[in-house]
């Protein structure tokens, strides 16, 4: 087959079978379509309607992320080794000088050269890695292995695939160039918390070792180490992507490893049902007090070569494109500072109201105790802000300790500083909304104000900002609920206006997606409430025309179970009247998918009435005829009279039943 072009981008065929061996099917065909038919800043839209973990995986921005706090150069050449329906090829081409991508299918290669068809410095390799590899340039200052490695048995074939894809790639980096390993951690947090293992779908598989026939394997941090040894790389850093390493917003390091309550985005069960097993940010914060959270990071991005000078990255995504910030830590000769830019162009014009902000809050404050983080440098054209990086503890996890030491007197008196400072030439038309615990630093220099990107020249009311940061403050943790008994709680402040106005704009948070993919999240009392209330005894009382009684009652015996819910088989004996049904001894939420009489539906003619529950609304907008009882006595009757019900039918309920506390 002959090479061609997509847009600026070539397409190499020299190696390509003819067939592409691995597809994820009819998804793949309607990514194309997307790709061929819209512009990449159309794609977040296109995400929002489709509720599709494959939309948000593919054509997610936040993709990016796992690349782009490298400090990779407009002189840097760039081999993207599985580059799929290009996901992250778009940003290696707006950082580096030249990227090659290789990647075994066509159908996926044509989706990655439409949706960057104006890149000029991409060329697309397809085929078998190991037939294209002989033909790769040895002088590659970034060889990228982005959800790949995990993969290696079916790259290479071999025995020991992970030790030969490493010697192999070895030989097409230049000597102080970079290999870039994004892969899952088999101990990661989240698979003991109950997720799926992201590649087999079985719950645990990873922790477990894996089946032998395994096609696919990720590692521990000590494993990652062993295969390294065995190939004599000696110089590799471990990185941290959190949640995960596929839609990440922060980058930790071994220079700069998460504090205790950072750690709050746990939830990221897009593409699968997960249990819910325990709090896995309170569990975080055991690991991080012991040292232990590069174990159980759930991702690991190890640079294999020289060590980067960036120790922190973080994204603020879930924005409108134009608030989109990536903040990052740099160290140069010893120096730490914090580096803030833009995302896409549209966000240059939010940086520069940053340092607006920084120059109009050291006026409101200079005569104050509060400190406005220093710039350093400004750049305009770029859309890049560098702050003097500070030293110290935030205010939030002063407060923390003074929380879990009950010490009142010490919180209130750091709560009473904070306000007096919030308070501060109030009248001045300039306010920041977001003037929170966790942006307050303290040193020896008294308190510092940093992250003043969402500031307004106007005046402001410091009674809201206060608010925020209390309600901001209360959100992570129950522990810190005790501060409501120390001081002033009430909250007068809107953050969803907060949010949806200044910040989201018209677009959906990547939390909203989540819900609206509709992947569910089980925790474990849930479960076992569920299992318990298949245990669930019914009695059944019959009415003959004298009421109800313990003498005309019985426990039914024929109930067909399957899966969660179950079929309740009722005679219907000579001159019953109506029937009473007893779903157990607690309270218990009672769902009634169908009602038969024989073979007739007879649903809406018996439920609803004569009940002494309650409908419960929040069920009933997914589940009709839903009834929540609180008392320890739950029943409802069925009047026969209008279904014309004989000695011999049976009626037959098709419900499911929970216990509730």
């Amino acid at each position: 087959m002959e090479d061609f072009k997509i847009g600026k981008v070539n397409i190499d065929l020299k190696h390509y079978s003819g067939n592409d061996i691995y597809s994820e099917g009819e998804i793949e065909d309607k990514l194309l379509k997307v790709a061929e038919e819209n512009d990449p800043k159309d794609f977040r839209k296109i995400i929002e309607e489709n509720d599709s973990w494959s939309y948000l995986y593919h054509l997610s921005k936040e993709r990016q992320n796992i690349v782009s706090w490298l400090p990779i150069s407009k002189n840097d050449k760039v081999l993207e080794v599985g580059a799929g329906p290009g996901a992250i090829t778009g940003e290696l081409c707006k950082l580096a000088a030249s990227v090659d991508s290789v990647d075994l299918s066509l159908k996926r290669s044509k989706i990655n050269a439409n949706r960057n068809k104006e890149c000029d410095n991409l060329s697309i390799k397809v085929g078998n890695f190991t037939d294209i590899e002989p033909d790769l340039d040895a002088d590659y200052d970034w060889i990228m292995l982005i959800g790949v490695f995990e993969y290696a048995v079916s790259y290479m074939g071999s025995d020991t695939p992970y030790e030969d894809f490493l010697k192999i790639l070895k030989k097409h980096v230049k000597k102080d160039g970079r290999i870039v390993i994004a892969i899952e951690n088999r101990l990661g947090l989240k698979y003991f918390a109950g997720c799926k293992e992201d590649h087999t779908c079985e719950f645990f598989d990873g922790i477990e070792n894996y089946k032998i026939d395994s096609h696919v394997r990720t590692f521990t941090k000590k494993g990652l180490e062993k295969i390294f040894e065995k190939v004599d790389i000696t110089n590799y850093h471990f990185y941290y992507p959190y949640p995960d390493y596929k839609l990440p917003n922060a980058i930790f390091s071994d220079r700069r490893l998460p504090s205790c309550g950072e750690l709050k985005d746990n939830i990221r069960n897009f593409d699968q049902d997960r249990l819910l097993l325990f709090n896995e940010t309170r569990a975080y914060d055991g690991l991080i007090e012991d040292g232990m959270f590069d174990e159980f990071s759930n991702s690991f991005e190890v640079i294999l070569g020289p060590d980067v000078n960036v120790s922190y990255a973080k994204y603020s995504m879930d924005r409108d494109d134009k608030y989109c910030v990536k903040t990052r830590i740099i160290e140069e000769n010893g120096i730490k500072k914090v580096e803030k830019s833009a995302v896409y162009e549209a966000g240059k014009t939010h940086i520069a109201n940053i340092k607006k902000a920084v120059d109009e809050l050291n006026v409101r404050f200079r005569f104050s105790e509060l400190n406005i983080n220093n710039i350093l440098e400004y750049d305009e054209s770029e859309g890049k802000l560098v702050f003097e990086f500070l030293e110290g503890k935030t205010l939030e996890s002063l407060l923390d300790e003074c929380v879990l030491k009950n010490d009142k007197e010490a919180f209130v008196e750091l709560f009473e500083k904070y306000k007096s400072l919030v308070y501060y030439n109030e009248d001045y038309p300039v306010v920041d909304d977001d003037f929170i615990f966790s942006n307050i630093i303290v040193n020896d220099k008294g308190f510092n104000l940093i992250d003043c990107e969402w500031t307004r020249f106007t005046k402001g009311s410091a009674v809201e900002v206060v608010s925020r940061a209390i309600n901001n403050y209360l959100l992570p943790g129950n522990f810190r609920l005790k501060i409501k008994e120390w001081i002033d709680c009430k909250n007068d402040y809107n953050e969803d206006l907060f949010i949806n106005e200044r910040v989201l704009h018209d677009n959906l948070a990547l939390s909203t997606v989540r819900h609206n993919i509709g992947k569910g999240v089980y925790d474990l009392k849930y479960m076992t409430d569920r299992i318990t209330a298949l245990d669930i005894k019914f009695q059944i009382y019959e009415d003959f025309g004298d009421g109800f009684s313990e003498e005309n009652s019985y426990y039914l015996v024929d109930i067909k179970k399957h899966g969660p819910n179950m079929l309740l088989n009722i005679p219907i004996k000579e001159n019953t009247r109506s029937l009473r049904i007893d779903p157990g001894d607690m309270p218990v939420r009672f769902y009634v998918n169908h009602i038969y009489l024989g073979d007739t539906e007879v649903t809406d003619k018996l439920i609803g009435i004569n009940k002494n529950g309650c409908m419960d609304i929040r069920a009933c907008v997914q589940v009709n005829n839903t009834f929540t009882f609180k008392k320890a006595d739950p029943h409802f009757k069925l009047p026969l009279k209008g279904i014309d019900a004989k000695a011999g039918d049976v009626l037959k309920i098709d419900c499911r039943a929970e216990y509730i506390y």
